[in-house]
């Protein structure tokens, strides 16, 4: 099943979640991403996602370990694709409850700069993350020290965290039913 893959806002790559993973590390995918630093997060953004924040959301992470996600979960850094790592990073966080959900949704639907702004499209996939961050085996992820796994390949890793790779294509196609 090939995942497409938007690395930042320019070039497309197609991977093939389970092929890729079990040839590289997080830390060889993780230098091929030319995602968005630290300094081009818009406040609002920065305020409710990172952990450094007066008034993070629970699933808060810092831009690294967002990044590192996006890579275990076979994303790529759409809209579509934020909104399921934010749902996921919520859903995992054993603190989060359903109105941090509704209030996210609110804030990112109208307070967000509009080139972050989510939709309702957005909230499908935001809701599926969610509901799967709630799934996974190992919680607070986004709490994770990923730098003990960075020469560890991506397939043990899923292994270990139990993210399963028929559930990121079944999501998948999930997400592509609702999106058309």
């Amino acid at each position: 099943m090939a995942i497409e893959l938007t690395i930042g806002a320019k070039t497309t790559t197609s991977v093939t979640i389970g092929t890729y993973t079990s040839q590289h590390t997080l830390k060889n995918v993780y230098q091929t991403l030319k995602g968005d630093k630290q300094s081009d997060i818009p406040f609002m953004v920065w305020l409710l996602e990172n952990p450094q924040s007066f008034l993070p959301f629970p699933g808060k992470i810092d831009l690294c370990r967002h990044d590192y996600l996006h890579i275990l979960l076979g994303r790529g850094f759409s809209l579509e694709d934020e909104s399921f790592i934010v749902g996921f990073t919520m859903g995992n966080d054993i603190k989060s409850k359903s109105l941090h959900c509704v209030i996210f949704k609110f804030i990112s639907q109208y307070l967000y700069p509009p080139s972050y702004r989510f939709t309702q499209q957005h909230f499908s996939s935001l809701d599926l993350g969610f509901l799967y961050g709630r799934k996974v085996r190992i919680k607070n992820i986004n709490n994770l020290n990923f730098s003990i796994y960075e020469d560890t390949a991506i397939s043990e890793m899923r292994k270990e965290l139990g993210i399963e790779i028929d559930d990121l294509i079944l999501i998948s196609k999930l997400e592509a039913l609702l999106h058309d």
